[in-house]
């Protein structure tokens, strides 16, 4: 596969983790210090604070995932991605549905086995 395809295969496994519940499978696709810079909260580092923000999300939720993808421009090892998002999440004991969308930028970077791990996470969510 070429490193765009990879980095696409990569995102799908964050998602796909999200999607079906699998934190590990999330957290396999991070780089260990990972930064996030999500809406509306403290910009944060490594997999831990992945864990924290997704697993009770994931304990309480159905989470559907969208995603769009804007451009991808690889730089030697790294590579950036932007695009759009969306989440739906349903409440599993009320069946309440909230969602979230907006931008997102991504940062990849390639390790010595050749993979991409994202290293990387900040979103807009404008909901």
């Amino acid at each position: 596969m070429s490193d765009i395809e990879n980095i696409k295969a990569a995102i799908d496994e964050w998602n796909n983790g999200l999607d079906g519940g699998d934190i590990e499978r999330m957290i396999a696709s991070c780089d260990p210090e990972i930064i996030t810079c999500n809406n509306g909260v403290p910009t944060k580092l490594g997999t831990q604070a992945v864990r924290d923000k997704y697993e009770p999300l994931i304990a309480g939720h159905h989470i559907k995932s969208g995603w769009e993808y804007e451009h991808i421009k690889i730089h030697g090892d790294m590579a950036i991605v932007s695009g759009f998002f969306t989440g739906r999440m349903t409440d599993k004991k009320t069946g309440d549905v909230r969602g979230g969308s907006g931008r997102l930028v991504l940062v990849y970077r390639r390790i010595k086995n050749g993979s991409w791990k994202m290293c990387l996470d900040m979103d807009n969510n404008s909901e």
